[in-house]
């Protein structure tokens, strides 16, 4: 699955940041520096949405701990994960009657 950004701003002048997709590697360390220009930038209060995020590694984690170490100076919001499916469970899913008999 491949991870995307979403940035918008709402009405109260809050910056929302959306993560669809494995917030892990590369993406994570993308994301990790788009907080922190936001931040440079002046944005303080920052809601981050992990809803459609399916999985973190120790470099997404990275930006909680970047995020802790501000000292309260964020008025910041998270919007937490909702648990993922699996690729096997998306395989029996997608898959036709005959087809999951099969598999089963």
């Amino acid at each position: 699955m491949r991870t995307a950004f979403s940035i918008a701003f709402r009405d109260d002048g809050r910056l929302q940041i959306g993560v669809s997709g494995k917030l892990t590697g590369h993406a994570a360390r993308e994301g990790l520096a788009l907080l922190q220009l936001a931040v440079e930038q002046g944005r303080r209060k920052i809601t981050l949405d992990l809803r459609e995020t399916t999985s973190l590694d120790s470099l997404g984690i990275r930006i909680f701990d970047w995020i802790r170490n501000q000292n309260g100076n964020l008025n910041f919001n998270l919007i937490p994960p909702v648990k993922g499916v699996s690729d096997e469970e998306l395989a029996c899913i997608m898959v036709n009657k005959s087809q999951a008999d099969r598999i089963v």
